[in-house]
């Protein structure tokens, strides 16, 4: 299985979620981009902050690192 890592970067305000806070989200076995719910687990990681409810992807821009 291969396994695709993804940078996810805020580009708005969400919350406590400011522009320019970012969170690496690592998947295996798709190439599919990260989920919303996969983003919030990152974040609450890193940051110690949950997304707030009905956040959604386009708040975010979403690279495939590798």
């Amino acid at each position: 299985m291969m396994n695709h890592l993804w940078r996810v970067t805020a580009v708005k305000v969400t919350g406590k979620v400011t522009p320019g806070m970012w969170v690496e989200v690592l998947k295996s076995g798709t190439n599919a981009p990260p989920t919303i719910k996969e983003i919030d687990m990152e974040v609450e990681r890193k940051y110690g902050v949950k997304l707030l409810p009905g956040c959604s992807l386009s708040n975010f821009k979403i690279e495939k690192m590798g």
